[in-house]
């Protein structure tokens, strides 16, 4: 009886542990919804299995419902079938293009470029490193001046050197050449021709004359430009290999740049280092690993800065890539006579040294500081001891506040040096709000530059204004002037033609008959008012003078005169 009642037990924990109650299917799985029809299908004496449970689940997530729609007439549409679930869509793949630097913007252009065909100007600006504008290249030479026979030629990022052309062969800025190399040749392109390349020589002290100035062979044709191109595309992956070799050798030295000669038989490695550095056994293995010689140039990091180039602080490309050539020393105490605080973080450039630009108004600071006074000399007044706290240079303005306190008072320099011949003298003032200078903020200052541009602007439309009312009053004096004159004219002519009949008349011995012709009669004022005209226009005394001569003929050939003979 136990041993039944045991079994019996058994069989119903496991029909316990293996069955589910029957709910509803909404209430046994959360977060799905299943229709009337599905709980009709199951029975009361039906068990569902958690595996049914989720390939129910999987099935209804999987399913895609048909929508019912109605057009704008009221009958039903269907939906696509292939319409899917805003939830269930996965996100859209977006590919990001990655950037590559083209190869051939560290030679001065954008693509490689084609034989016997100068790059572009605008493409020579915009992608080379101390890129010079030759502002002679239009003016015309004179016809017995021979043309240079030196050109400037760039290779890799700034690396210029200077050749010397061969009879015959004139080039232009632009043009890929073939230049000797130290074996075989090298491709560059000519970035300086003419007076001007004279003028950078004679900048560099060389000698146009010098037998050392290497030679340009001739333009580059196709094969040098695809064997050029070739060895460009390598430097990435030379230089990537280079850092490996010498991490791997345990040398402390940071390889920077590399350059390929263009027949592809000579590398230079540009590097860094803090002390000096045993790279004889670097030698041996990059020969062995590249098949070329090669050639190691240690730079500062300045120079190296100007050769990778960046962007600096200001927002503007760095000086070092554009125009700056020399580098001069920076110190600290650039930045103390500006007034700078002396925050290295800030103060330093790309190349981990001070800026340079830090030198390119150090000059204007000094020649405006001769005006000041000594600083750190305190002044007394009546009230107390002043302390020297601050100078803004450019104002013309220096900082003092009272011995144990904490305000400021702006006072002029020029009576900081009052102040202190006054102390000399054993004289002192009653304090030193006195001297004391309102200083406008900055918004203040640009309202007032504001207010200023305007009334300038006022200025200058009151007096054009003016001028045009004096142009217009003396154009009105001048017409009035050519009025009278010409009306002076034709009074004076007028009576000058009457003296001439008056003595026509008489050299004809008798007075004239009158004539009753009525077209002779009109034949004489016709010919006066065509003269008046002629004098209306504007006709000057001359003219004037030889019109009453013809006058004077005609009345002497008129019929009237003959009858009167």
């Amino acid at each position: 009886m136990q041993s039944d009642n045991n079994s019996d037990n058994n069989n119903i924990v496991e029909n316990t542990e293996n069955t589910i109650e029957t709910k509803p299917l909404a209430e046994t799985v959360s977060g799905t919804e299943f229709t009337a029809a599905d709980d009709d299908m199951l029975g009361d004496e039906d068990v569902i299995t958690s595996q049914e449970i989720e390939a129910v689940i999987a099935e209804r997530r999987n399913h895609k419902p048909v929508k019912e729609q109605e057009d704008e007439e009221g009958s039903p549409l269907i939906a696509e079938e292939n319409s899917v679930d805003a939830y269930l869509e996965e996100d859209p793949k977006i590919y990001a293009i990655p950037y590559e630097e083209p190869d051939f913007l560290t030679r001065g252009c954008h693509s490689c470029p084609n034989s016997y065909k100068a790059i572009p100007e605008q493409e020579l600006n915009s992608c080379s490193k101390l890129n010079a504008k030759n502002w002679m290249k239009n003016i015309r030479k004179p016809f017995n001046e021979n043309n240079f026979d030196v050109v400037e030629v760039r290779f890799k990022n700034n690396r210029k050197e200077f050749f010397r052309l061969p009879d015959g062969l004139e080039v232009t800025e632009g043009d890929v050449v073939a230049v000797e190399g130290m074996p075989g040749h090298d491709v560059g392109i000519v970035s300086l021709t003419g007076e001007l390349c004279r003028l950078r020589m004679k900048k560099q002290k060389i000698d146009p004359e010098s037998e050392t100035i290497k030679r340009l062979f001739r333009r580059a044709k196709k094969s040098d430009i695809d064997k050029w191109a070739e060895t460009i595309r390598d430097e990435r992956h030379t230089l990537i290999r280079t850092r490996e070799i010498s991490r791997e050798q345990g040398l402390v030295m940071k390889i920077n740049d590399v350059e390929m000669q263009g027949d592809h038989t000579k590398a230079i490695f540009y590097y860094t280092a803090d002390e000096r550095v045993d790279f004889r056994n670097l030698i041996k293995v990059l020969a062995e690993e590249f098949n070329v010689r090669v050639e190691m140039r240690q730079i500062g990091v300045r120079q190296e800065a100007s050769k990778v180039g960046g962007i600096g602080t200001c927002g503007r490309e760095l000086c070092c890539c554009t125009w700056l050539t020399n580098f001069q020393s920076v110190t600290t105490g650039v930045a103390k006579v500006q007034q700078i605080v002396p925050n290295p973080q800030k103060l330093a450039g790309q190349c981990g040294k001070l800026k340079c630009c830090l030198n390119f108004e150090h000059k204007v600071y000094l020649d405006a500081q001769k005006d000041f006074p000594p600083a750190n000399t305190p002044i007394r007044t009546k009230k107390g001891l002043g302390l020297y706290k601050k100078t803004d240079v450019l104002r013309g303005v220096m900082w003092y506040a009272y011995e144990g306190e904490n305000d400021l008072i702006a006072i002029p320099a020029k009576s900081v040096k009052e102040i202190i011949e006054m102390n000399r003298r054993q004289e002192y003032p009653e304090k030193l709000e006195d001297f004391q200078v309102v200083l406008a903020s900055g918004t203040a200052i640009i309202e007032e530059q504001g207010n200023a541009e305007y009334e300038r602007e006022l200025k200058m439309l009151a007096d054009n204004s003016h001028d045009i009312s004096l142009q217009s009053g003396a154009q009105n004096q001048n017409n009035a002037d050519n009025r009278q004159n010409r009306n002076q004219n034709n009074s004076h002519n007028k009576n000058r033609n009457k003296d001439g009949n008056r003595q026509n008349q008489n050299r004809g011995g008798n007075q004239a008959k009158p004539n009753n012709n009525p077209q002779q009669q009109q034949q004489k004022p016709r010919n006066q008012n065509r003269n008046n005209g002629n004098f209306r226009n504007g006709a000057d005394n001359r003219k004037a003078k030889q019109q009453n001569r013809n006058n004077t003929t005609t009345n002497n050939n008129s019929p009237q005169n003959n009858n009167g003979e």
